[in-house]
């Protein structure tokens, strides 16, 4: 059960395998990270954080020599300084994930940034599903906008807090709180903000649907999946070696096929790349190019706790794809606060969000037809 479990962490492939070691001279290593993963899952939530260890120059290298030709250097710069947190836990904060069992319900809850504040979070919460847009994050890390862009982003926010008291939920939504969705109204929400508040239909579509791809993926059925897969893995034929010290962490050096790598490690991957496909950014991850070819990763162990694991991605692109290592960060407790908003608001409805939206937009309108307003540029206009 522990190993099945350990899928909840985030480092699928990279912690799991780690107890498929046949090779009797490194039973150590095997046994050290077995128990480092147990004291990891003695938490009741666990959290990974994962990023790319590059620079922009070598993201932008590995794209092109993957056969993203067209890929430009500020989609690198945003791959580059992409940071996906995600967090898993018991729901009633009272039993051990290496307690729990197959199917017992589980919540989770996601965030990503470029760099700066978080421009988007999903939360999936005993089948409800929450969510979060950072409009300032979002044209000031993703879209490159000047100050006045965000100025103008800050104003609209200050707008959405002063909204009636019978538009409470949209005002949270859109000042960028925790709100709780529908799912299936995501076409409505994305119409809403292109028809009321000029979002381009391709941006609004995109964010809509990303939040929702991710909340699915953070159903408890599907984290269940996970460690389903990672079951397979644990009978791939991996094999772990000690790989020294750094900084006061013993390492491990794992191998095994990357067929199996890739399919252990699946669902991570898959919400890397939907997450970079929303926000017009090309896939980091293609499929393993030989599956049989064997790739390594790294762990690290400190103070008797797995802490980090490091894949190199360009291992699943074949010879010439250069390199691009991912890290992985994991901790026990939950960085993300895995509870419903406190506002009692019940699920944000379009007719609402579109309500809202036509509110701000008079008072836009009035603002703009005000003869007294100061006739200043960009951020300093009242």
């Amino acid at each position: 059960m522990l190993t099945r479990l350990s899928a909840l962490g985030g480092a699928a492939v990279l912690v799991a395998v780690t107890g498929a070691c046949q090779v009797v001279q490194d039973a150590r290593a095997g046994l050290a990270v077995s128990d480092a993963v147990d004291e990891l899952l003695s938490w009741e939530a666990v959290t990974l954080v994962a990023s790319v260890d590059a620079t922009p120059e070598e993201v932008h290298d590995y794209l092109v020599r993957s056969g993203a030709e067209r890929a430009t250097m500020e989609q690198a710069r945003l791959l580059a300084e992409l940071e996906l947190t995600v967090s898993v836990g018991d729901p009633e904060r009272e039993t051990r994930l290496n307690d729990l069992s197959a199917g017992d319900p589980l919540d989770g809850g996601m965030t990503v940034n470029f760099g700066g504040r978080d421009v988007a979070g999903v939360k999936q919460l005993a089948g409800r599903v929450y969510a979060r847009v950072g409009a300032q994050a979002v044209i000031e890390d993703v879209y490159g906008g000047g100050e006045a862009a965000v100025a103008r982003a800050e104003r609209f926010e200050r707008d959405a807090a002063a909204l009636p008291d019978e538009l409470g939920t949209a005002a949270a939504a859109l000042r960028g709180d925790w709100v709780e969705i529908e799912p299936f109204e995501r076409d409505a929400y994305a119409a809403a903000l292109t028809e009321h508040a000029g979002v381009p239909a391709d941006v609004a579509g995109d964010t809509a649907a990303a939040l929702v791809d991710a909340g699915d993926l953070l159903a408890p059925e599907r984290l269940w999946d996970a460690v389903h897969r990672v079951d397979g893995a644990l009978r791939s034929g991996a094999s772990v070696r000690p790989a020294g010290e750094e900084r006061g962490a013993r390492l491990v050096g794992v191998r095994l096929p990357a067929g199996d790598a890739h399919e252990a490690v699946g669902p991570l991957l898959t919400l890397l790349t939907e997450q970079s496909e929303r926000f017009g950014l090309p896939p980091l991850v293609a499929e393993p190019a030989d599956p049989d070819a064997p790739v390594a990763a790294e762990l690290a162990v400190r103070n008797g706790v797995l802490t980090h694991a490091s894949f190199d991605l360009a291992q699943f692109a074949g010879p010439g794809a250069g390199s691009l290592p991912l890290e992985i960060f994991l901790a026990g407790g939950s960085a993300l606060n895995l509870a419903p908003p406190q506002n009692g608001a019940g699920p944000l409805t379009p007719d609402e969000l579109n309500v809202a939206l036509m509110f701000l937009a008079d008072r836009q309108e009035g603002r703009a037809r005000d003869e007294n307003r100061a006739d200043v540029p960009g951020p300093m206009q009242p």
